[in-house]
């Protein structure tokens, strides 16, 4: 009988509502409520299942980390220090984990320093970071190691130059030759970008012992010059990238309950919103009628959202995966119609290369956003209707312009608190 009711809302929303009004029951309507949040639920596992985010080590918001020069050691000859010179790389961030309109604003990823090198009267020098991570660069892991250098003393590039790095102990490791990527006498005195592939899949490594890619434990830089010479060399942005994971995998117990919260209050505000604007016409126009058939008969109204809800999962579930680069996912933030997006301050912050796997994406997932914001529109001047029709059911003195009003004004302004209360939220 309650399913029934709730159908009838759809196809003979007059004779639907007129039941409701003489006999309404809390249960159908919480019944609609159970439905819209569980659906929607699926809706955002669903979008979330399918958006990939670059993972760091360290994490995106420590990324200065393995730049600090009290991590580092070296031979007698060798002074480590931090510089305030550093690699300038700053992003528009947008509050990690809101939905908050207002943004920490430019963000410098790296920190305001890098680590220094520095030697005199030498040819060969060598720094390495240990004890600072255990980083799992498997086949499931981080693929690739990012660091920029500036090589500001001698004029001359090294001779040889060499990555290293360790495998739990000093007796398995990696090595990679930086000779080619070093070689440029042109950019010495610029910062260098070099992103090195890792695991198993790369090339360029040559191994000793039994080192093993899923435990990566330490790391060591070693330069050789031509002849002696004073020695400066700065490192900045140095971290593990290329691990991609969605939400689900990194967060699925906060994000569920977290999207219980939300969704949840977001259709208890809605209906008690919605009810009481609209109990307060009534009374504003000296009409007496009774709360609980009001009530009532707008969550069957708001059945509408269920479906809405409903539309959403599926085109959800159609999506392709999609990945963004670590320095995209910092301005991630959700719109009125619960979809990831990000504002055009904070892309056109982004490396070219970033940006160029923003446009991929976001045309992936414009057939999805055209959809998710229709059926919202749609949604809302439906429930619009649906009030109308209510507001001519408890009160068939009303003209048909007195009842729009009615109901126009109460959606509006439901609308707008809505989306002020995602805005802050």
């Amino acid at each position: 009988m309650i399913i029934d009711d709730i159908v009838k809302v759809v196809y003979a929303p007059q004779k639907a509502f007129k039941q409701l009004i003489e006999n309404p029951k809390y249960l159908g309507a919480l019944l609609i409520l159970l439905l819209f949040v569980g659906i929607q639920v699926g809706y955002e596992y669903a979008q979330f299942s399918k958006t990939y985010t670059e993972q760091t080590s360290p994490t995106v918001d420590q990324l200065s980390a393995y730049t600090n020069a009290t991590l580092w050691n070296s031979s007698s000859n060798v002074a480590l220090s931090n510089n305030n010179d550093f690699f300038n790389y700053s992003v528009y961030v947008a509050a990690l984990g809101t939905t908050a309109t207002d943004p920490q604003g430019y963000y410098s990823l790296f920190g305001n320093s890098s680590l220094e090198i520095d030697a005199v009267n030498t040819n060969n020098i060598s720094a390495a970071l240990g004890d600072a991570f255990n980083v799992d660069c498997s086949a499931s892991g981080f693929q690739n190691l990012s660091m920029t250098i500036k090589m500001v003393a001698p004029q001359t590039a090294p001779q040889s130059a060499a990555l290293t790095l360790y495998s739990l102990n000093d007796s398995n490791y990696y090595t990679y030759d930086l000779t080619s990527s070093l070689s440029n006498t042109t950019a010495i005195g610029l910062w260098q970008n070099l992103t090195i592939p890792v695991g198993s899949a790369s090339s360029g490594w040559t191994s000793g012992g039994a080192p093993t890619w899923g435990n990566v434990t330490a790391l060591k830089l070693d330069f050789t010059y031509p002849a002696n010479s004073n020695v400066t060399i700065r490192i900045g942005a140095l971290f593990f990238r290329g691990q991609y994971q969605t939400p689900i995998e990194y967060n699925n117990t906060g994000l569920l309950l977290q999207f219980l919260q939300v969704f949840s209050l977001q259709f208890i505000f809605s209906w008690f919103l919605l009810t009481g604007l609209i109990y307060l016409f009534f009374k504003g126009l000296k009409t007496n009628v009774s709360w609980k058939p009001l009530f009532v008969a707008l969550a069957f109204a708001m059945f509408v959202m269920v479906i809405r809800a409903l539309v959403n999962l599926v085109v959800a579930l159609a999506l392709p995966a999609v990945y963004y680069p670590f320095d995209l996912s910092l301005g991630v933030r959700f719109d009125a119609f619960g979809s990831v997006f990000y504002p055009p301050e904070a892309v056109g912050t982004l490396s070219a290369q970033s940006q160029a796997i923003f446009s991929s994406a976001d045309s992936l997932t414009s057939a999805f956003r055209f959809v998710t914001s229709g059926i919202f529109y749609v949604a809302y001047v439906w429930l619009g209707a649906l009030c109308t029709i209510i507001v001519g059911t408890l009160k068939p003195e009303f003209s048909m312009v007195k009842r729009i009003v009615i109901s126009g004004v109460s959606i509006a302004v439901t609308i707008l608190l809505l989306l002020l209360l995602v805005g802050i939220a």
